[in-house]
């Protein structure tokens, strides 16, 4: 009997997928990861999560333990993140966290169990395949594969499908590839994801019909084992700012802002907020001037950009040609948009087929075939317009100070 760690969050999807599993002959043990303690300002309620948890793995009669991991969960996912926002960009923390404790702390820590796999309710499929090194096979085999979205049929190939592939769940209002483009790919061969062929309402009806303590307990918020919280005081206790201006693109200064790390691309700006004569316009964040703290303004409109350059990219199935086109998005939720892709060494340069609004350094953009596999992610670095926007500006008040 093969051995499974379940990770369990205290919510709904996890204990249905320690359910399923267990109905499906895999000796399951239930895995509780105590990542951040909280602070008397920042409290987080992994007690009751953590209470919840156990209440299921009681129902379900399997073994269950807590993993303390809140010294790496503070370096690997708290410290980057507020590090991240000092530099002026805008991290993705579950992504973090996917990658460095689900998938990697977790597993080293439960080493004495011997477990063979490890499991999470997470909504994504993964298919385990053949090795598929060209497209010397029989017309039948290829046909084969086609149908089980194993062998892609773009006008490229991957370098290697020698792993297994990630692809979107079935209920793609609740797909979570995005999340998990950061994962080690060698992990692949020892995840399972139980939730992937099923939709939130099914889970739920299977949460009742197990009679799980969790069957209607609501969906969690906020940031992967932190909870609920208001980022920005967040951000604010730890996260050097001094108040500095803002500027709309002509170089006019219309108002002050208490920290330009606060701030995000396509954020809209508080309208008590700016010097303004009558009626003030919608206006959002298009830039930000680390150097000179200095926030850039404009239309919804001005936020929409079609270039980007990426770095820290992570391949899960790597295509093969140097220039390629496929699916991809910068934002959880957001709908897949065609873009152009250059391989560059250790960069990406992206062309999307469309603008799109707000794009965001720090922030992931992933990619997937036709087919909705997962082929990997990548960090946004460098946005060109917006780059462009702020070059335009110093150079306005170069020209103000002759």
């Amino acid at each position: 009997m093969k051995r499974v760690a379940m990770l369990m969050s205290g919510g709904v999807d996890s204990s249905v997928g320690a359910a399923l599993l267990k109905d499906q002959g895999y000796e399951v043990l239930g895995f509780y990861i105590l990542g951040w303690l909280g602070t008397p300002e920042f409290p987080c309620p992994w007690q009751e999560e953590e209470k919840d948890a156990r209440a299921v793995a009681e129902v379900l009669g399997i073994p269950f333990h807590t993993v303390n991991l809140s010294i790496v969960y503070e370096e690997e996912v708290i410290d980057r993140f507020f590090a991240l926002y000092q530099a002026g960009v805008t991290p993705n923390p579950d992504i973090l966290c996917n990658r460095e404790i689900k998938f990697k702390a977790l597993w080293q820590a439960i080493r004495q169990f011997e477990c063979d796999y490890i499991a999470t309710g997470h909504y994504a499929r993964l298919q385990r395949q053949l090795s598929v090194n060209s497209y010397q096979l029989s017309k039948s085999k290829i046909e084969k594969l086609e149908t089980e979205n194993l062998l892609k049929t773009e006008n490229w190939k991957l370098k290697t499908a020698s792993h297994p592939a990630i692809f979107k769940s079935r209920d793609e209002n609740k797909d979570q590839t995005y999340f998990l483009w950061g994962v080690d790919r060698t992990m692949l061969d020892k995840i399972i994801f139980p939730l992937g062929e099923l939709t939130k309402p099914e889970v739920r009806k299977l949460a009742k019909k197990y009679l799980l303590p969790t069957a209607t307990k609501k969906d969690s918020q906020g940031i992967c084992f932190v909870g609920p919280l208001k980022v920005r005081q967040f951000l604010s206790s730890r996260v050097e700012t001094a108040p500095g201006e803002v500027f709309l693109t002509d170089g006019r200064k219309i108002a002050t802002h208490q920290g330009v790390e606060l701030y995000t691309i396509g954020q809209r700006l508080s309208a008590g907020s700016v010097d303004w004569t009558g009626d003030v316009p919608p206006l959002f964040v298009i830039a930000k001037d680390i150097k000179n703290n200095r926030l850039i303004v404009g239309s919804d409109a001005a936020t929409f950009g079609i270039k980007l350059v990426a770095g820290s990219i992570n391949w899960m199935s790597e295509p093969s040609d140097r220039l390629f086109e496929c699916l991809a998005k910068i934002r959880y939720r957001q709908k897949d948009e065609a873009v152009h892709v250059h391989k560059n060494g250790s960069k990406l340069s992206v062309e999307f087929a469309t603008p799109v609004r707000a794009l965001t350094a720090g922030q992931s953009i992933v990619f997937y075939s036709k087919q909705g596999q997962l082929l990997g992610g990548a960090i946004i670095e460098l946005i060109p317009n917006q780059n462009e926007t702020v070059k335009r500006l110093t150079k306005t008040f170069r020209k103000t100070k002759v």
